[in-house]
């Protein structure tokens, strides 16, 4: 009996021991959780999504989580897709991350894009730890380690805590909170590049002029003829891509996929020789890029359309997140008058404007006209050069106009003071939440809220000194 007392407590220590050491564990383990580079909740966010519910699974680096938006699919297409990626994957992650896919997901399609075919070796400590902390244990995993990380440092992979024991020192809320995160990503694992970008209508022409062939290392063939293997005997398409990049000698490297492709019979579908790009593109630019993939994917593949599929009714609302980040993009490379205005119509925005003429400088009556016309305003500036105005849009409607302003737009609390004209010691204020947004220039100071984003990104002005010309801060 006392042995049997003996034996039920050595086996209860070990067990609350085991639940003690993994929580302790995975609560000091690094996340990456913020910004556009957040492997953590892109493949934890993988692993939320039910059960078979994805028809096509996107496997690779950084650049298919900028260039590919299963919104894009999914509101243009029906497509329900993912972006199961990590910061430059290298082909023998990729591989186990389509078997990791194969456990969860009945998908028509993997589609693979090909950045890393450049490998030629274990990548650098930080790389794997991307791909691989966030996978829950298995067997999958374990032979996922064993093809990508050197022998001698295997240990910080299976037992994190070896790795990340003094982060403790480093503790904080938000950290905590992720140790056990389970929630889906609205995104689908894409990340929203938001900046200002020019993009030819099509491919650089030094990429698709390009035909050199550049050999694939070892390493990386090796694992791409194991991909193309597990896909087949799995009985899952696969596709191979390549996002534009813009990398004409990179492209001497695709070509040499092309081969294998052909050598295989499997689909290689290259947009770097189709559309401009670079390592990251802008939120715009992968609309396009987007649309591009969907194209060829419902040309060639039949796909269902779930947009009107019941279980996927909160994809229609996922996908508004991508369109918030698009106007918000155009927003931010309008670079004339006339499109700034224009921009400032949408009805996701609350907008608040102060002007200012210091110098008692007449707004011309062509811009003060086409304001008007735009935004629905009463705006006399061009006429009253000794006056002040000021404007708060809600949802693209004027809620209130005015030389002093002081109202609400849902949370905000909102006060602007607009100088009368001439006042060249008077200031510009556009006070939102306390916080002054005004960069209390000549002319027409604006800040901009997106509702459904919920953030202030816009603080810019329309110097009425240089015509209009607009600065951003």
């Amino acid at each position: 009996m006392k042995r049997g007392k003996s034996v039920l407590k050595c086996i209860c220590f070990i067990a609350v021991f085991t639940v003690l050491f993994v929580y302790v564990q995975e609560v000091l383990r690094d996340k990456w959780a913020d910004g556009e580079y957040n492997p953590s909740i892109k493949i934890k966010g993988f692993y939320a999504e039910e059960e078979n519910s994805l028809d096509v699974v996107f496997i690779g680096s950084s650049q298919v989580y900028a260039d590919i938006a299963p919104a894009v699919l999914f509101h243009d297409y029906g497509i329900a897709s993912y972006d199961f990626c990590a910061n430059e994957q290298p082909l023998w992650i990729s591989y186990y991350y389509i078997k990791e896919v194969l456990k969860h997901q009945e998908p028509q399609v993997i589609v693979l894009d090909v950045f890393t075919v450049y490998g030629d070796d274990y990548e650098a400590e930080g790389i794997n730890h991307f791909s691989l902390d966030d996978m829950p244990l298995s067997w999958n995993k374990i032979e996922a380690i064993k093809a990508s990380v050197p022998r001698g440092e295997r240990y910080s992979y299976y037992f994190p805590i070896a790795k990340y024991h003094n982060t403790w020192t480093d503790l904080y809320q938000r950290k905590t909170e992720l140790a056990f995160y389970d929630e889906k990503d609205p995104y689908k694992g894409y990340s929203p590049f938001v900046f200002a970008a020019d993009y030819e209508e099509g491919a650089k022409q030094e990429v698709v002029s390009q035909t050199e062939l550049e050999p694939i290392p070892d390493r990386a063939l090796l694992w791409l003829n194991n991909i193309i293997d597990l896909c087949e005997e799995e009985g899952v398409e696969l596709v191979l891509i390549k996002t534009p990049n813009g990398h004409a000698e990179r492209q001497k490297l695709y070509n040499s996929v092309a081969l294998v492709a052909e050598e295989t019979n499997t689909p290689f579908f290259n947009m770097n020789v189709l559309l401009d790009g670079q390592a990251h593109v802008n939120v715009m630019q992968a609309e396009k890029i987007s649309q591009c993939m969907g194209e060829y994917l419902v040309s060639n593949y039949d796909l269902p359309d779930r947009r009107n599929d019941s279980a996927y009714a909160s994809w229609h609302e996922d996908a508004n997140l991508f369109y918030r980040h698009k106007a918000k993009c155009e927003l931010i490379n309008a670079t004339t008058f006339e499109e700034y205005i224009t921009c400032l119509q949408d009805a996701g925005y609350v907008v608040c404007i102060s002007a200012k003429n210091s110098g008692n400088i007449p707004f011309a009556k062509g811009d003060i006209q086409y304001f008007n016309e735009m935004l629905g305003t009463n705006c006399l500036l061009d006429e009253k050069t000794d006056e002040g105005y000021a404007v708060v849009l809600d949802g693209g409607q004027v809620i209130a106009e005015g030389a002093q302003i002081e109202t609400t737009a849902g949370e905000l609390n909102i006060n602007i003071t607009s100088p009368a004209g001439g006042m060249s010691d008077e200031v510009a204020h556009i006070y939102i939440n306390g916080t002054d947004f005004s960069m209390d220039t000549d002319g027409f100071n604006v800040a901009v809220y997106d509702k459904l984003l919920g953030e202030m990104f816009e603080m810019s002005a329309l110097d009425l000194n240089n015509e209009m010309t607009l600065l951003r801060k």
